[in-house]
């Protein structure tokens, strides 16, 4: 567990907060200072705003492991893991002595810039009262895969054709739920111990969540992204999806997800996992399901009567609005509203998830949970866009804003969130990345 009060970063995971970029900036250059012969910072590039991108160098090894937070602006805990694994290496450096680590602070800093009012959230309403994603093509991570080319995401990509990391990890969060582990490869032994480390920080391990929908799971809570699997998705607001349609072919979005910088290490033999935390714990536990069918239409039902009161006042105040990267950002989910409503229904494309032999209770629990997500984070970004705006959107601005708290509200009863402390977060991605690294160069 992280106990290093050296520096600001270290402070703030001490005091339960995650530190800030300059914090976690500061602190890369204290390491850099303080062991010269094995600590580096450099700045790969800047971003759209003119941000830099620093990378964190740790190590002489031969073998490259890269490390990559911030890759969604409202995420976090990776600000502090990247600390804790950085501190855990150079505290233990014999094991790792053949590696060379490289931790890449924040992937999208202009993305974090807007969302740091979310940063210091306790609580699902405060949370979302700052909340920010950028719209799909402007994520870094993701703008690869639907052909446009960020500054940062080529920045990444760049960084991966010159180091040809062994294993990268992206290490996400999300708000409610529980933790889960994506990886290009299947890493035998992996579940074990991940189930063991979040147990160990009371955190629950998710074997339902609807990104991981159609992969291949060989332990509870760990999916393999098998080349065929990734065929079967599409992608929507950059997690993915599977198709819209019941007797729909896979079509070329499994192309455009090789596209992302998390196949980039296949070209060199080497593989990537994305390592999800979440925020706060879901601690209801899957409520009982006699009718997957009845669950999906609900759940469908629900999408599509939030989207359509989201849309009627987007369309009430789109006179009065300009273009700016919170409007965009807010029709992202609101397109995946309608679409996932499609997909999930059974009177429509949901037909084939019944088909699928795959709709077991942590999988309905899981559609259930995205169809409270997606509504409250598209409220809230509309409600941000429209509060920013002039006056004459104050009538809409206050209604959506009636529609945020009722709708956060029913998601909190519904999955009674609990707190994890941020040094909980932090370490159980640092256990998840060290075992993986053992477990990768044991079988390379």
């Amino acid at each position: 567990m992280f106990t290093d009060a050296s520096t600001a970063a270290g402070r703030a995971v001490l005091d339960g907060r995650y530190p800030s970029l300059d914090e976690l900036a500061d602190t890369a250059h204290h390491l850099a200072a303080r062991h010269p012969d094995r600590c580096a910072v450099r700045t790969l590039g800047t971003s759209r705003a003119g941000r830099p991108l620093p990378l964190l160098t740790v190590g002489r090894g031969d073998d490259h492991v890269l490390v990559v937070a911030g890759a969604h602006a409202d995420e976090f805990s990776a600000r502090a893991s990247v600390l804790e694994l950085a501190h855990r290496v150079l505290a233990q450096p014999a094991p790792h002595s053949a590696i060379t680590w490289d931790f890449l602070l924040c992937l999208d800093p202009d993305g974090a810039h807007r969302a740091e009012g979310s940063r210091h959230a306790r609580t699902l309403p405060e949370y979302f009262a700052a909340f920010f994603r950028p719209a799909a093509e402007e994520q870094p991570e993701w703008a690869p895969a639907v052909g446009v080319d960020l500054p940062e995401s080529r920045a990444l990509l760049d960084l991966i054709e010159e180091l040809r990391p062994r294993l990268q990890f992206s290490l996400h969060s999300t708000d409610v739920g529980g933790a889960f582990v994506q990886a290009t490869r299947d890493l035998p032994g992996l579940a074990e111990p991940f189930a063991e480390s979040a147990a160990a920080l009371g955190i629950p391990v998710d074997s339902g969540s609807f990104d991981t929908f159609w992969l291949r799971e060989p332990g509870p809570g760990v999916f393999v992204m098998d080349p065929g699997d990734i065929d079967r998705q599409e992608s929507t607001t950059g997690m993915l999806t599977a198709p819209g349609s019941a007797d729909e072919e896979p079509d070329s979005a499994g192309a455009g997800i090789r596209a992302t910088p998390w196949f980039t290490p296949r070209r060199h033999g080497g593989d990537t996992l994305i390592v999800e935390v979440p925020l706060w714990a879901a601690r209801s536990g899957p409520a009982p399901v006699p009718d997957a069918r009845a669950h999906l239409s609900a759940c469908a039902d629900r999408l599509r009567h939030h989207g359509h009161r989201i849309t009627e006042l987007l369309d009430a105040s789109g006179p009065h609005l300009a273009d700016s990267p919170l409007l965009r950002a807010a029709r992202t989910p609101l397109t995946a509203v309608r679409e996932l409503a499609d997909q999930w229904d059974p009177r429509a494309g949901g037909e084939r998830l019944l088909r699928s032999g795959l709709m077991t209770p942590a999988r309905l629990d899981g559609i259930e949970l995205w169809s409270h997500r997606l509504p409250v984070r598209t409220a809230a970004l509309l409600h941000r866009a429209l509060g920013s705006a002039d006056g004459r959107t104050a009538p809409a601005a206050e209604r959506l804003g009636d529609l945020l708290r009722e709708w956060t509200d029913v998601y909190e009863r519904r999955f009674r969130p609990v707190w994890i402390p941020v040094a909980h977060q932090a370490a159980h991605q640092a256990n998840t990345v060290l075992t993986a690294v053992e477990l990768g160069l044991r079988v390379a």
